[in-house]
């Protein structure tokens, strides 16, 4: 019934990726994107501005077959995503963090240690287990 609601109404879910992340959902087909919408609402992926930056220094670091996923990330996260400003860190797990805390949004990683920190921020956090979405943990606010 609940799912029913936030599909009537549009809700959305405000999802901000790590590299991590996006690496692998560019790479790899995912499943359960649908019943996680269900619940939360339509997801809208952000994509942080220093997430961008540690791209494309990537995307020069790597031999060409990861250089060419790493573009695809890129200039997936300008067309179908959105690239959103985040304040400077001195690093980019920071700026997710407090951007996810600021703005109260969830976190999309694979990243076992900036899940653990997000845990302890009491953030919501999707990660991919088996090449689906899951939900890592759940903020009891």
């Amino acid at each position: 019934m609940e799912a029913n609601w936030c599909r009537y109404f549009s809700i959305k879910m405000d999802v901000i990726c790590d590299t991590s992340f996006l690496m692998v959902f560019v790479s790899t087909p995912i499943g359960q994107i649908d019943k996680i919408e269900a619940y939360f609402g339509k997801l809208n992926f952000l994509i942080p501005d220093v997430v961008i930056s540690e791209l494309k220094d990537l995307e020069h670091k790597t031999g060409p077959k990861r250089s060419r996923m790493v573009k695809t990330a890129i200039e997936m996260s300008f067309s179908k995503f959105k690239v959103v400003n985040v304040l400077k860190s001195r690093h980019v797990d920071e700026a997710i963090i407090d951007y996810a805390i600021t703005h109260k949004c969830a976190v999309a990683t694979i990243d076992r240690d900036l899940r653990r920190r997000l845990m302890l921020n009491n953030l919501v956090i999707l990660t991919l287990s088996k090449n689906k979405l899951i939900i890592a943990s759940q903020s009891k606010t």
